[in-house]
């Protein structure tokens, strides 16, 4: 019998061993963080309708890294962002600096977002969401050139941090999220209530911990399937993933929080709009994660691997030089963005990309 945590399904597969069977002893493990919030107001991410650059602090953002040697000595790494989100081309050219300094594959590279929505936009990530200035594009490309840096830099602390650790996981529930599709926001409370809300969700809160030789906790990482949307202001935060984190900190002093978010698309935390909400999802998700780590939990085997690959889908029609003239005048502001940058890719490369 073999067990897989779903934590590190981005091509990180952990293999379990029986209950019955002592837990090896022969992982390694190192975690670090550094703090990513940035350091002058620059244009937040998240919600289309920004009109202005942040304008404080709620509590800071993390980038933090847990590297993970297996028996047969391979290694991983698992880096979580309290971010909405990074670009393709800003992930391809950390996971390549991983490879040249520290050896690790790209398919033993996992980067994976809190998807805040009070975070910073980051290089070109939703870039046709936003109307920057000269001024504010400058601001969001050093941003995206210091988190390389500081990514890279926190992965290699990670590792001249690797000891004797322990492993084991299992799973919690927390119960949040709805689905946002199938429940109008201001009757959730009502809906709940009864017992009547629709829809899928996923409440499931996946737990690996990692202990070292004193048997103390060393780090946590969790998950959970739902937006980090409860935030609506102009302050910095990592929403209730970023609670959630502070108060597993505050609980286990000298451990590691790391959060990475499941499959939570059509899942917001509801109701929300308020701080004491963001800290009540947090520290509801923090129990469900302190509840799993004070039961016994299913020790992790000997076998570490990790694969990565990339599959094209075609897209359908591509829109015609003619059409993307047109739009690029639309009235809607999205159409006009998107259709703008679309020519200055046809005129740099002659096409555009069909998958």
């Amino acid at each position: 019998m073999r067990y897989c945590l779903p934590v590190l399904l981005g091509g990180v597969l952990l293999a379990g061993t029986p209950a019955h069977a002592e837990a090896p002893k022969l992982w390694k493990a190192g975690v670090a963080k550094v703090c990513i919030t940035p350091e002058k107001p620059m244009w937040m991410s998240g919600y289309a309708a920004r009109t202005k650059p942040a304008e404080g602090t709620l509590h800071d953002l993390w980038a933090k890294a847990l590297v993970l040697e297996g028996p047969n000595g391979q290694r991983c790494a698992l880096v979580t962002l309290d971010l909405v989100g990074i670009e393709r081309s800003l992930a391809q050219g950390i996971c390549a600096e991983l490879g040249r300094r520290y050896r690790l594959p790209r398919s033993a590279v996992l980067l994976s977002v809190s998807h805040t929505h009070t975070g910073p936009v980051v290089g070109s990530n939703l870039n046709a969401m936003y109307f920057l200035d000269v001024e504010q594009q400058q601001l969001v490309a050093d941003y995206a050139r210091t988190l390389h840096r500081k990514i890279v830099r926190v992965v290699g602390d990670a590792i001249n941090g690797l000891a004797p650790a322990r492993l084991s996981w299992g799973s919690g529930a927390a119960h949040f999220a709805v689905n946002r599709r199938n429940n109008k926001e201001p009757n959730v409370p009502k809906l709940r209530e009864e017992g009547k809300l629709k829809g899928p969700v996923d409440h499931q809160v996946p737990v690996l911990s990692v202990r070292d030789a004193k048997d103390d906790l060393k780090a946590v990482v969790f998950g959970y399937a739902c937006h980090a949307t409860v935030l609506p202001f102009y302050k910095w935060s990592g929403d209730y993933p970023g609670f959630a984190q502070i108060e597993l900190e505050k609980a286990h002093p000298g451990a590691v929080a790391l959060f990475w978010a499941g499959c939570g698309a059509d899942q917001n935390p509801l109701p929300r709009r308020r701080v004491e909400l963001a800290e009540k999802y947090g520290k509801e998700l923090a129990g469900a994660v302190d509840a799993v780590l004070h039961k016994r939990m299913k020790p992790i085997g000997e076998t570490l691997s990790h694969v990565y690959t990339e599959i094209d889908l075609p897209f359908a029609d591509l829109p015609t030089r003619e059409q993307l003239v047109k739009d690029s005048t639309a009235k809607d502001r999205y159409v006009a963005v998107r259709a703008k940058m679309l020519l200055e890719q046809l005129a740099a490369k002659g096409s555009l990309r069909g998958t």
